[in-house]
């Protein structure tokens, strides 16, 4: 695993055998491909996955959804709370994954309870609106609406307003991002963690896409499907700022980044270039890779070590980042 710059030169290793075992079990079972699903049958079996892939969570001290004014209709937030600490506490907005179009509240509940439990944090999960019934910009709307809303409310929350972070995987960790740019200057989140970040549309690939498109879980066909619902076929938003994070104009108004790449994943290349535009912005920015990894692993702790690594490499950062007090990397 290398964690101490940001560089296009990565650490190689086989995929985990573990890893490998899932797959091949995976495979050979013949599924349909997630993109032939229905949306909501694809939602199913993603909330499945999760719940049956994952080591149990560690105990908090509750988890409560709340609803609350989004921009064009009710918005589900996740309020987690940690076991007794002194407050008040860091508050951690998290972005569920899904490609835009699968993933809510209930396949990242894991997520979300292991990192209230090891960060010590409030952690506020938000059910954004998913394509292709809701297309690009409804997301990030009600991703940057939550953003302002855990903002304004953090002492309720028993949170500390100075201590706020967003984290967010793969299309979360997208949103997150866009989320944080759009506040810049009246909002001052003081990290931001992502996990597989979706940084270009697919009519750009990568190396790592032609690399690892079959076989590795995140799929070619997929990624397209995801974005074709996302954007709703509309080429013409392929190099937006708002999606594409490659193509913004300017990554200076970030905070402090963490920024964490799989070696196996067709996402991995667009996951280190933004790691490299952010650092270049003059973000200070901490790239992990894991060259034996691939995309979803965080929600495959039962299967393989990986994605605990992933989880507690992100959790230890954000700790450090959320001290009371201390701007550590500013």
């Amino acid at each position: 695993m290398s964690h101490t710059a940001t560089s296009t030169m990565l650490d190689t290793a086989p995929l985990d055998p573990a890893l490998a075992g899932f797959l091949a079990q995976a495979a050979a079972q013949g599924h349909p491909p997630l993109e032939s699903l229905p949306p909501p049958v694809a939602r199913q079996v993603y909330r499945d996955l999760a719940a049956g892939l994952g080591l149990p969570a560690p105990a908090i001290a509750s988890a409560n959804d709340r609803v609350i004014d989004g921009p064009s209709s009710p918005l589900t937030l996740r309020i987690y709370q940690p076991d007794a600490q002194q407050g008040p506490l860091p508050l951690l907005l998290y972005v569920h994954g899904g490609g835009f179009v699968i993933g809510d509240l209930e396949t990242h509940d894991k997520v979300c309870r292991t990192l209230c439990h090891d960060v010590a944090a409030v952690v506020v999960a938000v059910d954004y609106r998913l394509a292709p019934e809701h297309l690009f910009p409804a997301a990030v709307d009600d991703v940057a609406c939550a953003l302002r809303w855990v903002a304004a409310h953090a002492r309720e929350l028993g949170a500390d307003p100075s201590r706020i972070a967003l984290a967010g995987d793969s299309a979360g960790a997208q949103l997150a991002t866009v989320a944080a740019l759009r506040v810049a200057g009246t909002i001052a989140p003081r990290a931001l963690g992502l996990i597989y970040p979706v940084a270009q549309h697919y009519s750009e690939p990568s190396p790592s896409m032609a690399e690892n498109g079959e076989g590795k879980f995140l799929t070619t066909g997929v990624m397209q499907w995801f974005i074709d619902c996302y954007l709703g076929g509309r080429q013409e938003l392929a190099r937006h700022p708002d999606f594409a994070l490659l193509h913004a104009p300017a990554l200076n108004t970030l905070p402090p980044t963490w920024l964490a790449t799989m070696g196996h994943d067709p996402l991995r290349d667009e996951g280190v270039a933004l790691a490299l535009r952010i650092g270049q912005a003059g973000v200070p920015t901490e790239h992990r890779h894991y060259p034996s990894a691939i995309h979803a692993c965080i929600h495959f702790t039962a299967v393989s070590a990986q994605g605990t690594q992933v989880m507690a490499d992100l959790a230890a950062w954000l700790r450090s980042q959320l001290l009371p007090g201390s701007h550590p990397d500013r």
